[in-house]
């Protein structure tokens, strides 16, 4: 399990027009994550989701609180990111080289025996369907293809958890359909696995557990079914604009 307690780390922001000083980013949020569900950040652009999101995956640190993953508390944890995936909507990989060059660049920098990554890399080709164009240059992929390489890259140390930080944004409908049925089969396998988005369908889709975040507060959170009861709501959107409104 995977449990995030009181986490706060906030910026100092600055309106261009206006010059007043603001403070952005989440504080005092806590949740829980359970292995083989999906968990849900939702919120719009700028409520705190990319922040949370960098922390768990100790890309960036909190000013304070505590992440515990199955008890032990993320600073007395060894290799770390060894146990953590991540992947961005914005993660950008080199067009210089090929699929599998990239993977293996990764594989290597994780200190990955040379024929255990071999193994791994082919897996991972059959697994996300990039037999046609893993060997291809970089250049030359569409977004989808783009994207399943840098999910191979965060899946080839095996992670225990898997951060998907707004994932479908800019993908066809083609490519967004395979990375949520990816995300579906990462669950299936009993990853403890994180997801953030605004697109409210896709949440409903994969989310078997929500935290509505806005302006780097949580809301409420809770299981999906539990929560569209309370609020007597068929849709998370609907359960959304129910709890942000009230906040106006």
């Amino acid at each position: 399990m995977l449990e995030i307690k009181d986490l706060t780390k906030l910026f100092n922001r600055v309106d261009k027009k206006t010059k007043e000083k603001s403070k952005v980013g989440v504080q005092n949020i806590s949740f829980k994550a359970q292995p083989g569900r999906i968990f849900g950040l939702i919120g719009a652009n700028g409520a705190g989701k990319t922040t949370t999101m960098r922390i768990v995956a100790n890309l960036t640190y909190p000013q304070s609180g505590d992440i515990f993953l199955d008890g032990k508390n993320y600073k007395d944890i060894k290799n770390l990111k060894m146990r953590v995936g991540f992947v961005s909507g914005e993660t950008q990989i080199f067009d210089r080289l090929t699929g599998y060059e990239t993977i293996k660049l990764f594989g290597e920098f994780a200190d990955i025996p040379k024929k255990e990554l071999e193994k791994k890399i082919e897996m991972l080709s059959e697994k996300l369907g990039m037999k046609d164009f893993i060997n291809d240059i970089a250049v030359s992929y569409s977004t989808g293809m783009k994207q399943k390489v840098s999910i191979a890259r965060a899946l080839v140390t095996d992670p225990q958890i898997l951060v998907f930080d707004e994932v479908t944004n800019g993908l066809d409908i083609f490519a967004s359909r395979a990375v949520k049925d990816q995300i579906k089969m990462f669950k299936e396998e009993g990853k403890i696995i994180l997801y953030s988005t605004h697109i409210m369908p896709d949440a409903d889709e994969l989310c078997d557990d929500i935290a509505i975040i806005h302006k780097g507060e949580i809301l409420d959170q809770g299981n999906v079914s539990d929560l569209r009861k309370k609020y007597k709501k068929q849709t998370i959107e609907e359960i959304f604009f129910e709890l942000v409104n009230n906040r106006i």
